[in-house]
């Protein structure tokens, strides 16, 4: 008997799997497994048995895919990974994110010293620009 249940579950989620094809978007579970079962000739409204299966094996097998709030849609329609580029995004983030706070640094030195009133030249401000490059070079050798 359990290679009846099986093979008939089977036959149930390649249903689905055709009636999300046909759709073309996500379908609320319910309706899904449904569609699924009057597709392959069974009863108009399926038993709570037959719904919870069907919807174990759609959630095991790796076509479909939860798109959230109880529908189900098919793993092919989601992006693609990300590639290498994307991936390195991230450090180049971080970089950036360490030159600007070094900069930020500098300008809260500035207005520190203008307050105290010892007020300096823009050129001064930027003085470090060149350091802090340097520093940028060597942490990404790093």
């Amino acid at each position: 008997m359990a290679n009846t249940i099986s093979k008939n579950t089977m036959d149930e989620v390649d249903s689905a799997y055709q009636v999300l094809k046909a759709a073309g978007h996500p379908l609320y579970y319910r309706d899904l497994i449904d569609q699924a079962i009057a597709l392959k000739g069974g009863a108009a409204r399926a038993s709570a048995y037959t719904i919870a299966d069907v919807h174990t094996r759609i959630n095991l097998d790796s076509r479909f895919v939860h798109t959230g709030k109880s529908m189900w849609g098919l793993n092919e329609w989601s992006p693609q990974r990300i590639s290498s580029y994307d991936a390195d995004e991230p450090a180049a983030a971080r970089q950036d994110t360490k030159r600007r706070e070094r900069l930020l640094a500098a300008i809260q030195q500035d207005f520190d010293n203008e307050d105290a009133g010892s007020a300096t030249e823009s050129d001064s401000l930027l003085e470090g620009e060149a350091e802090l490059d340097e520093e940028e070079m060597e942490d990404n050798e790093a």
